[in-house]
């Protein structure tokens, strides 16, 4: 199969652009869209455009002209208002040539639209290029949706809202229906598929007029902070919708950069232009409880934000940097974020040996994992659960809450690290006499490693530690400077986890590759022979045509036994010691990686890029 590869301007990954999906952003000059990053090239700088057409193949090129030499008004109005996409459009123009039948026709011969959604577009063609709106009624309720000062800024006006084959259509007088920005934008605020008509903006100004309080520069500065507001709302709107974790928006040099988490990886959405900055930042400050006026210290803030019926903890940081002051959100799901062990992922048996472990009146239980792979909810759902057995005291040290947790005292130790402060609450847990101590954030001190193990000949204490596998979780005790003996004697489980993406149902595909293929992504002959299909998701509307949908987690749970302790004691650098584990008992996360594939939960990309 031929394939064009060609490096994303955005993130610089590599992709076949030949099997890359075309954007909706201008339907006759769309460009490719980075399966990475899903974010395509039309704001590319024109040199990177040329050389990606110049070096592209025929097929591409083809139709790409395809494209730019259907300047119909259908196929454009369903683009923009997202009732198909614009590689839809592209089959359809092609179904078209080879058949002889109208746009509308192959669309729906395609089921790409029902005859409805067709009539609906086509009737509203016969009024939507030039519509007067002379002696027309407009509900107040659908302008105040969107804002009667942002609508006469931008010479709009919404004019019908209806339901159609379970989706609702806004029909949007504009000036300029060709303004993309602003169709977004509605689209975004009123939740409805925009359908751009014609009007004078004489006409929709006059018509707006009543609307508006007053025209003074007052009112105009108010107009444009409401507007401002709502572009602040709209980011944090969508990255709640999309399930992020995490939201970054940071002022460069020319734009203002906003990057979403989801799954554990890092998206570029469109930036927002610089000349909102200021007020952006200020108006945003205000919105989540920061001080506007603060604006070189660091700040931290606690709100509660609604989208549907899902109510989220958002964790607030604003951060001065060289082009200004960055602002980041930790999203928390409160209602799905404490989780059971068997919502966790961890199986029967697994759970079994936890409980027992987490029964004891002594020793230390490590959970650790990479950066950004659910350790920390590990740690709180661990707490919940033995607070709610109810029989022991249970104390948490944390540098920041990140949710609040039923029957557990949490201490806060602040957002900054401090020695003093620490020492202080160290202190104060012999007043406190907790059975259970939970240290929430990683251990990274020699101070504090010293200190757990000292607690873990009174109490039972569970610490997190930064690590790829269990293994390297001792290891780094050892950097800590604590020695192999007191590890052993104290360690009684070392819950090592890692999340790996999960493919999404709804576009799951069954493939098989080679055994030469297996072993070129890493696998050994043995576990080649084991692989007999492997799964992709091909993407689609569920999954914002990632392929993935939502993350699992798998954990190998490390005990000790008498041989591993000998050696860990004597070399704790020991290559063999993992071998040693595995002869007694440990299923390793590159085992649990590769089960996945095997059902079909996972692809080999994840346990590839997982490098266990």
């Amino acid at each position: 199969m031929e394939e064009y590869i060609v490096y994303c301007w955005n993130c610089l990954g590599e992709y076949d652009a030949l099997s890359a999906v075309w954007c909706s952003c201008n339907p006759t000059h769309p460009t490719k869209v980075c399966p990475f990053c899903l974010q395509c090239f039309c704001s590319a700088p024109k040199d990177y455009k040329d050389k990606f057409f110049k070096n592209a193949p025929k097929e591409l090129i083809e139709d790409f002209e395809m494209f730019s030499q259907s300047r119909g008004p259908l196929g454009e109005s369903l683009v923009r208002a997202k009732a198909i996409t614009a590689d839809q459009l592209l089959l359809a123009l092609k179904h078209q040539k080879s058949t002889g039948r109208k746009l509308g026709e192959a669309l729906v011969e395609l089921g790409f639209i029902d005859q409805e959604t067709l009539s609906y577009f086509l009737s509203q063609q016969k009024s939507v290029m030039q519509m007067s709106l002379k002696d027309l009624e407009v509900d107040p309720m659908l302008l105040t949706s969107i804002g009667a000062d942002y609508c006469y800024e931008k010479a709009i006006l919404p004019v019908n809202r209806e339901s159609l084959s379970q989706k609702e259509i806004l029909t949007l007088a504009m000036a300029q229906p060709s303004d993309g920005e602003t169709i977004d934008y509605v689209q975004n605020v009123s939740g409805c598929q925009v359908v751009p008509v014609q009007s004078k903006k004489e006409e929709i100004l006059a018509f707006l007029m009543p609307f508006i309080s007053t025209k003074s520069s007052e009112s105009l500065n108010d107009s444009v902070k409401k507007e401002i507001t709502q572009h602040g709302l709209s980011v944090i709107r969508k990255a709640l919708a999309r399930g992020a974790s995490d939201l970054y928006i940071e002022p460069l040099e020319n734009e203002i950069s906003v990057q979403i988490r989801i799954d554990g990886i890092l998206y570029k959405t469109s930036p927002l232009p610089k000349d909102i900055q200021s007020l952006l930042i200020h108006e945003m400050k205000l919105l989540l409880k920061l001080d506007p006026f603060l604006k070189d210290m660091p700040q931290e803030s606690r709100v509660v934000m609604k989208s549907g019926e899902q109510k989220y903890d958002v964790i607030a940081h604003s951060l001065p940097a060289r082009y200004g002051e960055n602002i980041t959100l930790k999203i928390i799901n409160r209602a799905t974020f404490l989780k059971s062990y068997e919502q966790l992922g961890l199986k029967p048996e697994e759970i079994l040996l936890l409980r027992s472990i987490l029964s004891a009146n002594t020793g230390l239980v490590v959970i650790s994992a990479p950066v950004l792979h659910g350790m920390t909810t590990t740690i709180y759902s661990m707490m919940n659960e033995m607070a709610q057995e109810g029989s022991r005291r249970v104390v948490s040290l944390e540098y920041q809450s990140v949710c609040p947790v039923p029957q557990v005292t949490q201490i806060s130790l602040g957002m900054k690290e401090n020695a003093e402060t620490t020492a202080t609450a160290l202190k104060a847990l012999s007043t406190i006499q907790p059975e259970v101590c939970v240290f929430a954030d990683s251990i990274d001190t020699q101070y504090l490693a010293r200190e757990v193990f000292k607690l873990a000949q009174s109490f039972l204490v569970v610490v997190g530690l930064e690590a790829r596998n269990s293994i390297e979780a001792l290891d780094k005790f050892v950097e800590l400077g604590v020695s192999p003996a007191d590890i052993m004697g104290q360690v009684t489980l070392v819950l090592n986890q890692r999340l790996i993406r999960k493919i999404c149902p709804d576009c799951k595909q069954v493939g098989s590759l080679s055994e030469r293929s297996l072993y070129l992504m890493g696998l050994t002959p043995q576990e080649a022979k084991g692989v007999e299909k492997v799964c992709q998701g091909e993407g689609c509307q569920n999954c914002s045509n990632l392929g993935y949908r939502g993350r699992i987690a798998i954990y190998e749970l490390l005990t000790f036994s008498p041989e591993f302790k000998k050696m860990f004691i004597k070399n704790p650098k020991d290559k063999n010691l993992e071998k040693e584990a595995i002869k007694s008992g440990l299923k390793t996360l590159r085992h649990k990686a590769l089960d996945a594939v095997k059902e079909g939960i996972t692809t080999l990309e994840e346990f590839q890029k997982g490098n266990f």
